[in-house]
């Protein structure tokens, strides 16, 4: 079911997605299937994607009520996924993330995690480490199963400059990014203090023009990933799956 306090969290995303047309207004080189929330003036795949689900949860924490028989957490969830890039050099990303997870309300739950990350292609080898709050919005939720859009970005460091240059670019990045990723998952709870989640989503990683366009090539990818979700306390019975 569509539980209500979620209309109040999506009613800021929805003006802003039907404000503007979507055609003709992606990064060049993206289009709506491999970044659906790129067009202007949503673009979660930008500092949005940590600015417009913020306010949403901000809006939404004082439109609606507290739910008292709900145990706030903390979750810890660890995940895999890889995402591939859709524009030369086709780069390869690998994530492990681990994370928290605190229910806010029944449909809403907000979070930190850390993300070692690998990234590789003909031109990049190199490791990163970053650190991403997000928010989690579920517009499906009964005990057992959730249905979530996620959005959150935050700052990652490389080890060696990211990207690359490479044959049809020139340009070379910086050590320190920016990362943001949005997209839709599932979680299942076979237990009240166990689940497991799938997701798909999009990745963004670039340093915001920070030395100028000539720095900032940036990375854009899509994945998968799969996760384990443990509850850390509370009583049985009123996880985050109920």
């Amino acid at each position: 079911m569509l539980v209500s306090g979620v209309k109040y969290a999506l009613v800021i995303c929805g003006w802003l997605c039907l404000s503007v047309p979507a055609w003709a207004q992606y990064p060049l080189g993206d289009a709506w299937y491999t970044n659906p929330l790129g067009f202007e003036p949503v673009k979660l795949h930008t500092a949005n994607g940590f600015l417009v689900p913020a306010l949403a949860v901000g809006v939404s924490l004082l439109v609606s009520r507290q739910d008292s028989a709900l145990v706030r957490g903390p979750w810890v969830y660890h995940s895999v996924s890889a995402s591939y890039g859709y524009k030369y050099p086709y780069t390869g990303v690998y994530q492990l993330a681990t994370g928290f997870l605190f229910p806010l309300r029944r449909w809403l739950s907000v979070g930190v995690e850390g993300i070692p990350l690998y990234a590789a292609d003909d031109y990049n080898r190199v490791v990163g480490f970053g650190v991403r709050p997000l928010a989690r919005f579920y517009p499906i939720a009964s005990s057992t199963f959730k249905l979530y859009f996620e959005s959150g970005g935050g700052l990652i460091r490389f080890r060696k400059e990211f990207p690359a240059p490479n044959t049809f670019d020139s340009r070379n990045g910086l050590k320190g990014n920016g990362i943001t990723q949005y997209g839709l998952g599932a979680e299942w709870y076979p237990s009240d203090r166990f689940g497991l989640s799938v997701s798909a989503f999009h990745l963004h990683i670039s340093n915001g023009d920070r030395e100028g366009v000539t720095r900032n090539p940036s990375h854009d990818s899509n994945g998968v990933g799969v996760g384990v979700l443990i509850r850390l306390g509370g009583s049985p019975g009123l996880g985050a799956g109920k």
